[in-house]
């Protein structure tokens, strides 16, 4: 259970990847949906990330870990230079997906411990 956890803290905190990243505050994870799939869930072998090939399956492990889906009033938590980075990407990334958990915070690492598989 903590392999999926510290995989996806090192990944949304990667720059080397482009369809994940943090909300501004730090507290919620950000998914490009479409990139995402061929940036991450699309990769094999030696540099295949997480188990799962399937966005389906990769939500699920996010609902396992206790993230919830954030819908659109999220959105207003989003700052101006990010919504224009997101319209100026467009299409490429896909539908944009919000995640939070209360323990998976980019400034405390520490409460990663708290996350309980469900």
């Amino acid at each position: 259970a903590r392999l999926f956890l510290q995989k996806l803290w090192k990944i949304v905190g990667s720059h080397r990847f482009q369809s994940i990243w943090w909300g501004d505050d730090g507290n919620c994870v950000v998914i490009a949906e479409k990139l995402f799939r061929k940036e991450v869930l699309g990769r094999r072998g030696p540099l295949k990330i997480f188990e799962t090939e399937s966005m389906r399956g990769f939500i699920l492990q996010l609902n396992l870990h206790g993230f919830c889906r954030m819908e659109g009033d999220a959105l207003v938590s989003a700052s101006i230079e990010e919504l224009q980075a997101v319209a100026a990407a467009g299409s490429a990334l896909g539908k944009l997906l919000f995640y939070y958990n209360p323990f998976f915070q980019r400034d405390y690492p520490n409460l990663l411990r708290m996350c309980t598989q469900g």
